[in-house]
């Protein structure tokens, strides 16, 4: 008879027999776990990166929402120029704080207008027009009359964005 062989593992090297059978052994001093004082300091350091990020967050989302509203404004100045162009007609552009509205004159002498675009104001978004509501009309050729250097005043919380618009009908955004 062969003597019996020690039992080894998959990397080939000898188990070491402890028997416990594949259980795992016994060892009072050590446990799992957290203390109290470890996780009221981890509480507390949340806390404080919390208190530090959150307000700046919120400036950061005031900030963005001005700047989108403000580039809303270009872009109804800017569609509303090019209706006037490529109808050949007049375009009537009313910025107030709940509304961006196009409208078209049907013709020479004519009352009626067609609604050509129409969208959400600055309210929509929070953002407050500190400006009186303007209506500006184009001309078939681009020009803007009407217009003596508007300026849109939009404001949420401590981000504000002036647009303005010269006699022309260019329009910069001011920060």
């Amino acid at each position: 008879m062969k003597p019996d062989r020690p039992a080894r593992n998959r990397a080939g090297r000898r188990k070491k027999d402890d028997g416990s059978r594949g259980r795992r052994p016994y060892s009072p001093g050590m446990r799992r776990g957290v203390t109290l004082l470890e996780l009221v300091l981890v509480l507390v350091i949340a806390g404080v990166l919390a208190g530090v990020v959150v307000p700046g967050a919120g400036a950061q989302a005031d900030r963005v929402a001005v700047e989108h509203q403000a580039a809303r404004f270009l872009t109804a100045y800017r569609a509303a120029w090019l209706t006037a162009r490529v109808q050949q007609r007049l375009a009537i552009l009313r910025v107030t704080e709940d509304s961006l509205a196009i409208r078209t004159v049907s013709g020479a002498g004519a009352a009626d207008t067609l609604l050509t675009w129409l969208e959400p104001g600055p309210a929509a978004a929070g953002v407050a027009l500190q400006s009186p509501p303007r209506t500006i009309v184009f001309t078939p050729d681009g020009i803007a009359m009407g217009v003596a250097n508007a300026r849109h005043v939009l404001v949420r919380g401590r981000a504000v964005r002036q647009v303005v618009v010269s006699r022309l009908g260019r329009v910069r955004i001011l920060p």
